[in-house]
């Protein structure tokens, strides 16, 4: 491990996640370049930097980077003229991703999520389609990929878009290639929780290079590179150059830190896989292990894990929680989810995740565990 990522105090509390900071001198360094060049937005030098490094390391030549996430997952609708149709999607995911088919004037229909891998479940899409369905919106759930190959079958089938909410996705692989090359758009987070950030950020992914031209030109107020007005349509969506600094610097780190994470992450099931009370998320893919979500047999479980390792200044988080069909519709039509929304939550990971904090987290799970089963 490189000495950008010291280990924490004893005192400090352990979040379910912490923000990676690169080496300060080495955001100064480019932030001397901002201050030299006065640019501080509108496709400056770094702005341009990042999105070729981002290109060189996904290998995926059509992309944007956006103010956030969340005006990706606006955009990527947009782009694709989906508005006033239903689109269908999974309730097991943040708020963000319904928020954007709202904002953007779609219906959200919720179908159920395989509880094994937590990702909408592709068996469910075509017993909800009707003539209003326009397109299919997946999320990588945890990282962890979608059903990609069945997705685009049913969705090549009967003429839908696909769109796919890659907010935990960055730097995952299916199939041997970036998850972020599936779909029709694909729309990243560069929040500062993220594996990868830019403080805060987004991103769009494509095949059609004409989708990320419009999603550009609709991030710059409808104008196109040489500043004319050419749409009558447009938002200020820009990242501006001291974002754009911290992502090359972000990036520049993320494979090393995550060969680390991977090894708490395997360290996590190899320590709490014995457990009857608890279970782990089923793998489609090459994750980039930000995430350690475990699924409890029953909540009060959940809860009282919880309450332990707070005593103990441990601070999970449950995520996600609620079911979204109960915050945007008036039923319950995804019993799994809704389920699941009750009885998983996320464990610490992050860049500065020690190894014997993973060993006494899951002392005080196994611990707490057994004492609920003896109970």
């Amino acid at each position: 491990m490189t000495d950008t990522v010291p280990p924490p105090t004893a005192a400090e509390p352990l979040q379910v996640t912490k923000v990676f900071l690169p080496p300060f001198e080495e955001y100064c360094e480019l932030l001397r370049q901002i201050w030299a060049t006065h640019i501080v937005t509108n496709d400056g030098p770094l702005y341009q930097r990042f999105e070729d490094d981002l290109r060189r390391y996904t290998e995926l030549a059509n992309l944007v980077c956006l103010a956030n996430g969340t005006l990706a997952l606006q955009m990527a609708l947009h782009v694709l003229e989906l508005a006033g149709s239903d689109v269908i999607t999974t309730p097991f995911t943040h708020v963000a991703t319904s928020d954007a088919l709202i904002w953007e004037r779609c219906r959200p229909v919720y179908i159920d999520v395989d509880p094994e891998t937590l990702n909408i479940d592709p068996n469910l899409i075509e017993a909800a389609l009707t003539d209003r369905t326009s397109s299919v919106f997946g999320v990588h759930v945890y990282g962890n990929p979608c059903d990609v190959t069945e997705i685009e079958r049913i969705a090549g089938a009967n003429d839908l878009k696909v769109i796919y909410d890659a907010a935990h996705a960055f730097g995952t692989r299916v199939h041997d290639r970036s998850v972020l090359s599936f779909g029709d758009i694909s729309a990243v987070s560069f929040h500062g929780t993220k594996g990868m950030h830019t403080f805060e950020g987004g991103g769009l992914f494509a095949g059609d290079p004409e989708l990320i031209k419009r999603a550009r030109r609709l991030a710059y107020h409808g104008m196109d590179e040489q500043k004319r007005i050419v749409q009558q349509w447009g938002t200020n969506g820009k990242m501006c150059e001291l974002h754009a600094a911290m992502g090359i610097l972000s990036l520049k780190y993320f494979a090393a830190h995550l060969e680390e994470k991977k090894r708490c992450y395997e360290l996590y099931v190899s320590l709490l896989e014995g457990l009857d009370q608890i279970r782990f998320q089923k793998l489609t893919g090459e994750i980039n292990y930000s995430y350690m979500p475990v699924v409890f047999r029953s909540e009060d479980c959940k809860q009282a894990v919880m309450k332990e390792l707070r005593q103990h200044g441990i601070y999970p988080r449950e995520y996600f929680h609620p079911s979204l069909e109960t915050v945007f519709s008036d039923r319950i039509a995804c019993p799994i989810a809704y389920d699941l929304s009750h009885r998983v939550l996320c464990l610490p990971m992050s860049d500065y995740l020690q190894q014997e904090q993973v060993r006494r987290i899951c002392e005080i799970v196994v611990r707490t565990c057994e004492t609920q089963r003896g109970g």
